[in-house]
């Protein structure tokens, strides 16, 4: 069960920098940040329906325990976007506020995505 939840959380981790570094191509750093709720948006959806995808029936609760799931991918992309925004020196750095809106954000869509899965698979 382990295995699969951390491989779950790493792609949704690793989609969120990916989509980040791909946008960083042809946009700037103040225009990523601003599409970050979006890209974390969609990273949860894709956290939370493999979460259940991958574990089925070994879930008793989908909604905690995905929103907590998809809670801590927000958590990680704000520490992982901090750290790159310290290496670059942009200026522009994430908040707090931020780091809320991200946990939210992350955890609604990962519950989403977890809702989604249980309808498709008919747990």
């Amino acid at each position: 069960m382990t295995l699969a939840v951390l491989k779950s959380v790493f792609i949704g981790v690793g989609g969120s920098l990916v989509l980040t570094f791909f946008f960083s191509t042809f946009l700037s750093i103040e225009k990523i940040l601003s599409l970050m709720p979006a890209i974390l948006g969609f990273n949860g959806l894709v956290l939370g329906y493999g979460l259940v995808e991958s574990l089925r029936t070994r879930i008793s609760n989908y909604g905690v325990f995905t929103f907590v799931m998809g809670a801590g991918e927000g958590a990680a992309v704000f520490v992982a976007v901090k750290l790159i925004e310290t290496y670059i020196k942009s200026g522009f750095s994430p908040t707090g506020y931020d780091l809320v809106v991200y946990i939210l954000l992350s955890g609604i869509s990962s519950v989403l995505g977890a809702r989604l899965a249980v309808r498709y698979f008919n747990l």
